[in-house]
């Protein structure tokens, strides 16, 4: 039985699942829209999981740390802990998750990560803090995985939504290496737009993720078949950004990371991964970005 909290105001009601402090379910009240894909098996069981303390994949699925080998999956392990409320009210809620055994097995720094989830109108804020509540240097990556529910991909004949990016003529991608799950940064593709916009196609992510280095993405919308807007993210400040789904699936993923996957022939050493953080002992690190209705 999930665990689910629930916070709302007069546009939106949130579900959050206290494992992982995921975002299970955001109900448009006007429209009567959940816009959280729903986690069917059969394509991608997750619906909006928090990557820490890697973002992706490393190479081994390991890393190497003051001489010690760790193992590490993709995406980290924090999408899969239950968390703790450490606060509530009718339209906000924070969870924390910290340091155990059983991290320090496989990450061994002393940490704090809190996630809060806030209702401001017509938009819920998500804010991270990571904490360092030791002594030396603490290096992490930290990433979202938003899935928005795409209803109309689903008909006999599917419709057609598109990606909107305001401003932007085009934007290019880095390949993925689909026997690794690494990044190919020198190996980069034109995005074209227009209008500001790509349709979001069934054929769009068969070479798996599209990965957006370099901070080109700050606000991307998904646009309905008729051209209405269905949901936008605001994420400003993040220097890549990945876009995914499973192949010919009714959802879509727009996903803000503060760090991202290793790179194709890239060192094992944790402090020389690409876009790792370096967190001073005691210190805090913080980033947030927001979903709009």
């Amino acid at each position: 039985m999930e665990s689910l909290q629930t916070i709302e105001n007069q546009f939106m009601t949130v579900s959050i699942n206290d494992k992982g402090a995921e975002l299970w379910e955001l109900w448009n009240r006007e429209s009567g829209e959940q816009m959280i894909w729903d986690g069917r098996p059969e394509f991608w069981n997750r619906r909006t999981p928090i990557l820490f303390p890697f973002v992706g994949r490393s190479a081994g699925n390991a890393y190497v740390y003051g001489g010690q080998t760790y193992q590490m999956g993709q995406h980290g392990f924090a999408r899969d802990m239950v968390f703790t409320v450490v606060e509530k009210g009718t339209d906000f809620i924070i969870h924390e998750l910290t340091a155990n055994e059983d991290t320090k097995s496989r990450y061994p720094f002393d940490f704090a990560l809190r996630v809060t989830h806030r209702l401001v109108e017509k938009r819920l804020q998500i804010l991270w803090e990571v904490e360092n509540r030791g002594e030396e240097t603490m290096y992490f990556k930290i990433g979202g995985h938003p899935g928005f529910l795409l209803p109309e991909m689903e008909d006999d004949e599917p419709a057609e939504y598109r990606l909107y990016f305001p401003g932007k003529d085009s934007l290019r991608y880095v390949l993925i290496d689909l026997a690794t799950g690494l990044a190919k940064p020198e190996e980069t593709v034109l995005f074209p737009l227009k209008n500001g916009c790509h349709p979001i196609s069934r054929h769009l992510f068969d070479q798996d993720a599209l990965i957006f280095d370099e901070g080109q993405i700050s606000e991307v919308s998904v646009l309905r078949p008729d051209g209405r807007p269905y949901v936008t993210m605001y994420c400003d400040g993040f220097p890549s950004m990945g876009i995914w789904s499973k192949p010919g699936a009714p959802f879509v993923c727009l996903e803000p990371w503060d760090g991202r996957c290793d790179n194709v022939g890239c060192t094992g050493v944790l402090e020389e991964k690409p876009e790792v953080h370096a967190l001073d002992g005691g210190s805090i690190y913080k980033k947030e970005y927001a979903i709009a209705i």
